[in-house]
């Protein structure tokens, strides 16, 4: 079947990680061997434990990496990070971390779409860089703003390359990850963590793939190619199973990380809330992926909002970089920018509501949760361009869909 599902969102090494008996070696003995340790070795120990599962994975990417992790100790941390060169250091570690994502994860596309695919560009993205390179520049912010204080390169090393969330998320934050750690093993802790591990593996290898792959493949087994002749309700039909699909494969990637973490103490960032019970698209941003919402959010929503004063640039150029983050092709830009879209709709309707008083009215539950199903259909309706191939395929197969609807009513 050579439809979306080969080409979902979360990445080749995250499923590989989970389907690595290796993993579940390595998480079982260290968990072990972690609440054996004195307290002041076990992050160090952690930290070791982590590089080398990862490097056995693919030793030149973590290789690199580790460089990046002491260059940007010795840049932001460092002697030369004091005194008046100090924000120049941050500026030039962030740039060169972020020029390297960029050479790794977007320059093979553009390659692509400029020798029309005549030559294959080489370049392979190493191992978890995308969540790398934004808990990279998180750590540079926030010590240059003084957020962060009192940690060792112990710490920071095992926070960068933790290896139940390193491939697949979420995106932790150094403060929480410091603030949220237990000195002490607990059975309820270690009881969380199992049934969260048990409940991703049920998510990701029942529901995502036998039954939603199931009513996938009976739907369509080309949906590009079939998408002339399939009824408008089918269309449909095939982009919510598909969107359903991504969340259920996502998010039981972060339950499985999540609750691997917690078996070591640690508590980590949520990245789903219920996200299918979200009435409006604000309420289903707040909802899904918040780790990397939250990032976008105060790395690029406030500082345009605070350049601009403009909430609906700020919402664009938030959504143009999740995009990106995703991948470097035109259909996750197009992703992006349709969510923006329905954002910036949102606020116009909310600002609407308020001027003419109408807030009480919407308030009320009945009205709430109409709002359920008119969400769940745009958000499936993105999955559109995660159905794309070829580059603005995801905005035909959109229009197909609007075009459609039109002449039906």
């Amino acid at each position: 079947m050579r439809p979306i599902l080969a080409r979902l969102p979360v990445g080749c090494a995250g499923p590989l990680m989970v389907l690595l008996p290796g993993f579940w070696l390595v998480l079982v003995a260290s968990a072990a061997l972690f609440w054996l340790l004195p307290s002041r070795w076990r992050l160090g120990f952690l930290a070791l434990v982590s590089i080398g599962f990862l490097g056995s994975l693919a030793w030149r990417p973590v290789t690199m990496l580790l460089v990046w992790v002491v260059v940007f100790w010795f840049l932001v941390r460092g002697p030369a990070a004091n005194g008046d060169r100090r924000r120049s250091f941050h500026i030039f570690a962030i740039m060169a971390i972020l020029a390297q994502l960029a050479y790794f994860k977007y320059l093979p596309p553009l390659i692509a779409v400029l020798a029309s695919n005549a030559i294959e560009a080489a370049v392979i993205v190493p191992l978890g860089m995308s969540f790398f390179t934004f808990k990279l520049v998180h750590y540079a912010l926030e010590v240059s703003r003084g957020t962060v204080k009192g940690h060792s390169f112990t710490q920071f090393l095992c926070f960068m390359f933790l290896f139940p969330i390193f491939t697949a998320g979420p995106i932790e934050r150094f403060d929480h990850f410091l603030d949220s750690r237990e000195e002490r093993w607990s059975l309820q802790s270690m009881t969380e963590g199992l049934t969260r591990i048990a409940w991703g593996l049920v998510k990701r290898f029942f529901v995502a793939e036998v039954v939603l792959r199931l009513l996938l493949e009976r739907l369509s087994d080309d949906f590009l190619g079939d998408l002339a002749h399939m009824p408008v309700y089918q269309v449909w039909g095939y982009l919510a199973l598909t969107f359903g699909y991504i969340y259920m494969d996502f998010s039981a990637y972060s339950d499985i990380g999540i609750g691997a973490s917690r078996l070591f103490g640690l508590r980590i960032a949520e990245n789903f809330r219920f996200p299918l019970i979200a009435t409006d698209i604000g309420e289903f941003w707040k909802r899904w992926h918040m780790s990397l919402s939250r990032w976008c959010q105060s790395y690029v929503y406030l500082p345009v909002m605070g350049y601009t004063r403009n909430p609906y640039a700020a919402t664009y150029a938030t959504f143009f970089v999740m995009g990106l983050w995703h991948a470097g092709s035109l259909n996750r830009i197009g992703w992006g920018l349709y969510h923006a879209t329905g954002i910036a709709i949102f606020v116009t309707w909310t600002q609407i509501k308020r001027r003419r008083k109408w807030r009480k009215t919407f308030r009320k539950p009945h009205m709430r949760w109409i709002g359920l199903p008119i969400t769940m259909m745009f958000v499936a309706g993105s999955a559109a361009f995660l159905t794309a191939e070829a580059a603005g395929e995801g905005l035909d197969v959109s229009a197909r869909i609007l075009g459609r609807l039109v002449a039906i009513f």
